[in-house]
């Protein structure tokens, strides 16, 4: 009966955000990093690039977080995936909101053009963070026990998220060379291998 909302939902959300950790090329594995922080809720200044490409890393380590995590739905339970999925899109528009506090507590950069790149990815991950929450808005809209209603929508949310998660803006960090050497050397960085296309 749902046939066809089984397969965009064991892809596509999963998709979504292994494109937005893979794009940015930054698989975060948290070595520690400091705590202390200025009266506006940023970090003090950072000298060093590399660790500031640290902090930039942990920043992005909500998104991380969520590799993997991909919900099933049972196809002749249309209610518990429309809440299944309304949990999934609402920690997904958490964790893009919180890697956005991390870019904001991240302080100035030492590296010439690195706010520049930091700003593009903002604008990036507050698209990302609207679209995940647009789709939560649809889905928790939909009649549960209506499987057509649900079937209809999810095309296009998932259509929606995929075009955020693929925001030309999330691929600044390593556009910028001097700022992904320093990511490749920072303790708390670790580089992905996955291409932009794997799926989580």
């Amino acid at each position: 009966m749902l046939r066809r909302v089984n397969r965009p939902v064991s892809t596509a959300p999963g998709v979504g955000m292994a494109v937005v950790v893979a794009v940015l090329a930054l698989a975060v594995s948290l070595a520690g990093c400091a705590t202390e922080r200025t009266g506006n809720g940023q970090l003090p200044a950072a000298d060093d690039p590399v660790a500031w490409a640290g902090r930039l890393c942990a920043s992005l380590q909500p998104l991380g977080s969520l590799r993997g995590q991909l919900p099933a739905l049972d196809p002749n339970n249309p209610s518990v995936g429309r809440a299944t999925l309304s949990t999934y899109f609402t920690s997904a528009e958490q964790a893009a909101d919180q890697a956005l506090t991390g870019l904001a507590q991240a302080g100035p950069s030492p590296i010439a053009g690195g706010d520049v790149a930091v700003a593009a990815l903002g604008g990036a991950l507050h698209r990302l963070r609207d679209a995940y929450h647009e789709a939560k808005t649809k889905i928790d809209a939909l009649d549960p026990k209506d499987p057509v209603g649900l079937g209809t929508q999810l095309p296009g949310i998932f259509s929606s998220l995929a075009a955020a998660s693929n925001d030309a803006d999330l691929n600044t960090l390593g556009a910028n060379a001097a700022l992904n050497d320093a990511v490749k050397k920072a303790p708390s960085c670790s580089l992905t291998s996955r291409s932009a296309g794997a799926g989580g």
